[in-house]
């Protein structure tokens, strides 16, 4: 084991062991499934969130037309079948779908849940003035929403559609909208942005129902009895918040915590060896850790630093991170370096190669870019010096990495200022100036969906379409980076719109070139969604869906041991 990973070892385990110190281990409720989360939710409307910790309370009480099971595979619930050309639903050219509610359909205040309330939600997104951050790809395509009946509706689309998944189920649709509570504020009001359902929630379609939420401490969920699914067999599901990863792993290792999501591979070690009763499952997610970075213009709010505009800059911070040094010695070996924004799927272009690391060819290249290096060791350019500032949440595996690129940017003179962030304030909203959305940032770390069903790869046709740059007039754009290619926009919709399966995967090839040679940005590894358990306090063993929206798809059947 190299210094450096026995040095972090050890200071997390030191971490560990005064937390278990001062956290003694409680008797479980028999009936209450307790989860640690290391970032509390911003919002309880999925249209308003990019967090998958919001994602992941909001599924806990909207369902979905469908969600997506640990095969990959659809499993109706609001709807009586995922719609195909083959059962009706799907018109031969794929630009209409009919969808079937199931009959009887009810908020959980007794109110009828009915097409009006999907034909609700697909004008909501249609509507620009709500500041949608989910869904921009939905409102792109969206000609019109209609009831046939009352369980009955259609979408009619400006092009095929081929993959109902991204259009209306999950994680796609990430919010079925109760139309009898937000009509009344959209129509006083002309947005739905500021009602108070979003934070305060108080109509649910999902298995559970939130009864309580003590901010910045945690929320509590109560079975629902009236979801289509049945009446969950865990009645009590509580959601505790945690300042950082290293408190909520020393939680559940003295097992105050039943169920943690979203285990970076860095930790699992750690984390199986603090509790023999502690299971890892992992289950594809079609996450890719990156650094982001801000390549926004200066008609642009926030700019970034200009040598991130130069292409030759953009490669040499590549060649000068280690990243398989990255991923062994604070990854455990858990995964491996990648460029394939389609790392780890189906559509991943098997001959496109990973960048090596070469700070001697990094160094070289930003001579030729004409950062020079100063008298102080950082490279400078008429001026200006190359120093970047990098921006992540506070996860601790997070901040280790940070630390580690910044000593390996300083080997070729780029400084870089580390800062770190709450989660809330990191991904928030344009309005609420989140990090990211107003580009406070040079390099910003953090995962992005990608593909997981088909090769529609949301990082590319959402995260990287020119026609999402943020602005005053566009808030709710997710390109955060700024970068715009209209050959790679191009390819995108042909992945989103063929109905050739060949057409659309040299698509996903020619967008996996594009970003290699063009870098928005450094793909540094793939990641699984692992998440940790103790076996003790479950009958028997549970299942979770994959993707970001699945999660819970199979949550009614989990039980609790008696």
């Amino acid at each position: 084991m190299s210094r450096l990973r026995k040095l972090l070892s050890l200071s997390l385990v030191l971490v560990m062991a005064l937390m278990l110190v001062v956290v003694p281990a409680q008797a479980q409720d028999s009936g209450t499934l307790t989860i640690g989360f290391a970032q509390e939710p911003d919002s309880m409307n999925g249209f308003y969130s990019s967090m998958a910790f919001a994602q992941w309370a909001n599924d806990l009480v909207n369902a979905s037309l469908w969600d997506i099971d640990n095969t990959l595979s659809a499993v109706p619930v609001l709807a009586a079948e995922v719609p195909s050309v083959e059962n009706g639903g799907i018109s031969e050219d794929y630009t209409e779908y009919t969808i079937k509610l199931k009959p009887g359909l009810t908020w959980s205040d007794g109110a009828p849940l009915t097409s009006d309330d999907l034909v609700f939600t697909y004008q909501m997104i249609q509507d620009s003035a709500n500041n949608f951050l989910q869904a921009g790809t939905i409102a792109e395509a969206l000609v019109s929403a209609e009831a046939i009946d009352e369980t009955t509706f259609k979408l009619t689309f400006n092009s095929p559609k081929p993959f109902p998944e991204d259009m209306a189920g999950s994680p796609g649709l990430s919010t079925i909208l109760p139309a009898h509570i937000f009509r009344p504020v959209y129509e006083a009001e002309g947005s739905i942005e500021f009602a108070a359902e979003n934070q305060d929630p108080t109509v649910f379609s999902g298995a559970y129902t939130l009864s309580d939420w003590q901010r910045g401490e945690s929320m509590t969920f109560t079975a629902n009895p009236g979801y289509t699914l049945g009446t969950a067999k865990i009645g009590t599901v509580i959601l505790r918040f945690f300042p950082d990863t290293d408190s909520q792993y020393a939680a559940l290792a003295a097992g105050q915590l039943d169920f943690v999501p979203n285990v970076s591979e860095g930790d699992i070690p750690r984390v199986v060896e603090s509790n023999a009763d502690l299971k890892i499952v992992t289950v594809f997610g079609g996450y890719i850790e990156s650094l982001w970075l801000n390549m926004r213009s200066d008609e642009n709010p926030r700019a970034g630093h200009p040598a991130l505009k130069d292409v030759k800059v953009r490669e040499a911070l590549r060649l000068a991170i280690d990243r398989n040094t990255i991923t062994q010695e604070l990854l455990a070996g858990a995964t491996s370096p990648t460029d394939s924004i389609y790392s780890s799927s189906p559509f991943e272009n098997p001959d496109l190669g990973v960048t090596e690391y070469d700070p001697e060819a990094a160094a070289a290249l930003l001579d030729e870019a004409g950062w020079a290096v100063g008298a102080d060791g950082i490279r400078e350019k008429d001026g200006v010096k190359l120093e970047l500032r990098y921006s992540s949440t506070t996860a601790g595996w997070r901040n280790n990495i940070q630390a580690v690129i910044q000593q390996q940017l300083a080997q070729v003179g780029v400084s870089v200022i580390l800062e770190k962030y709450p989660a809330s304030e990191f991904f928030g909203s344009w309005a609420n100036n989140g990090i990211n959305a107003v580009g406070e940032y040079d390099l910003a770390q953090y995962a992005n969906n990608t593909a997981l069903t088909n090769p529609a790869n949301v990082t590319v046709y959402e995260a990287l379409n020119c026609d999402q740059i943020p602005s005053e007039s566009n808030q709710g754009g997710q390109n955060f980076t700024g970068f715009c290619s209209e050959e790679m926009d191009a390819a995108a919709q042909v992945t989103l719109t063929s109905l050739d399966a060949q057409e659309r995967l040299d698509a996903a090839y020619t967008i996996q070139q594009i970003m290699k040679e063009q870098i928005p940005l450094i793909n540094l590894f793939p990641r699984g969604d692992n998440y940790a358990y103790n076996t003790t306090r479950f009958a028997g063993e549970i299942e979770i869906g994959s993707g970001v929206g699945n999660t819970w798809f199979d949550i009614v059947n989990w039980e609790l041991a008696s």
